[in-house]
This record gives C-alpha cells, structure tokens and sequence, in this order.
C-alpha cells in the first residue's frame, strides 16, 4: 500500500505480520507442569489435616514409611486413630498420596517462582538445576519421596491410580528439561535428562553436607556444570 509521507512524496508502507510470536518450547512445558497441580485444594486444606500430613513426613524420613501406622501417626499428633479417620476415611492410602501431592505441589510452586526471573534459556536451565539440588540437599523428605518413586516404578506399592499419576508428574518435569534443550538448539537428549535427574536426585550422595550459603552455592555450581556436561553443553 503507497502512503504520502510529510513532503509530498508517496513510499511504500511495509506489511506488519498480525501472527502471535510463538512461546518458547520451555515456557509452554512449564505451563503444561504447573497445570497439574490443583493450588485451590492445596490451599484449601484445613489446618488438621495439613497437621496429619506434616506430621506423617516427619515420621516417614526418620522411621521410613513402612513403619508408619496410624496408630504411630495418632501417638505423634496426641489425638485418637478415629480422629485422624474423620479427616482421612481412606487411612493410611489417602495420607500417603495426599503427602505426595502436598511434596510435588510445594515442589512445582518453588520451581515455577525459581525459573521466572530467567531471562533466556541457558539461565533458566541453570535455575531449574540449582532448586533441585538445593531442596534435595536441604529436605530429608525429598530423598525419601524420590525412593517411594523408585520403588513404585520397579514394584508397585502405591496406588494404582496414584501411581499412574506420579509417574505423568515425573514425565511432565522431564519434558521441561527437553523443552530447554529444544530452545537451546539440541535434540535426542531423553536419556541425557534421565541422567541428569538421577545425579540430582543422588545430590546427598555426592556432596559434602554444609551448613554455610557459601558452600550451598558451591554444591549448586557443580551440579550445574555436571548437568551441563551431561546434556552435551559448555558451562555457563
């Protein structure tokens, strides 16, 4: 289309494209992962019944889950079995997934709020890293979550439904490391994201417990370069 300029003369107005610019692979993963957790229910949650499930992850990381029983779980609280019954009719299942969706809920929520400020790819990368390897050198209940996981995969002791469940959890956070990849320009990395998940989750395994900031950072920093070299990429 020809438009007269301020002089007179006529020039040729250039075409603006109306198209939507296309979200990165990473932010529609991210937006994919945090769909699945119901916040509302989260939230919603008496303050009784966020008292059970606090203190049934308690019990579970230092006695393991097995030898939890409800009367253990009554004793812990100072309250009746039946009490704990009227919050939870499906006993000892219901708080054990209710404990998994309390873990990967605050799970999801601190990785969302860790990865927002990223301003490209390669630092949104290194955030996700870093939460993970933060939270799973800083709470016991992350190592013992990570085993039921582990359990359940090989020999079902979850659920049927919870299960099938976690494992689409798990699935959808693996696929946001993929998604990085994508917008980082590389392909075929599924086994590389598998491995990358395993060192963190082994984090306790291989790093030397600090109780300084300092010395936290520096875990997180060799973690992110081992990710990195994992996934084929140079440090940051």
């Amino acid at each position: 289309m020809m438009v007269m300029t301020a002089n007179g003369a006529t020039t040729k107005k250039k075409k603006t494209s109306s198209a939507p610019m296309a979200l990165p692979f990473r932010q529609l993963a991210l937006d994919e992962f945090a769909r699945q957790f119901d916040t509302a229910h989260i939230e919603d949650m008496s303050p009784a019944k966020r008292r059970v499930v606090e203190a049934f992850l308690r019990l579970c990381v230092v006695h393991g889950m097995q030898s939890v029983s409800m009367r253990t779980l009554a004793k812990e609280l100072d309250i009746k079995a039946p009490t704990i019954y009227s919050h939870f009719p499906g006993g000892r299942d219901e708080i054990i997934a209710e404990s998994l969706r309390w873990h990967f809920h605050h799970f999801c929520s601190a990785l969302v709020d860790a990865v927002r400020p990223a301003k490209d790819a390669s630092s949104f990368l290194d955030a996700m890293i870093r939460l993970h390897f933060v939270r799973q050198v800083q709470l016991p209940e992350s190592n013992l979550w990570d085993l039921i996981v582990g359990i359940d995969r090989s020999v079902q002791i979850l659920p049927v439904d919870l299960s099938v469940q976690v494992a689409h959890w798990v699935d959808l956070y693996e696929s946001l490391y993929i998604a990085v990849a994508r917008d980082l320009g590389l392909e075929d990395v599924t086994i590389k994201v598998k491995m990358v998940n395993t060192l963190l989750e082994g984090s306790t395994r291989w790093f030397e417990p600090t109780k300084t900031a300092k010395g936290l950072s520096r875990g997180a920093d060799q973690a992110v370069a081992i990710s990195r070299q994992i996934l084929g990429m140079a440090a940051s």
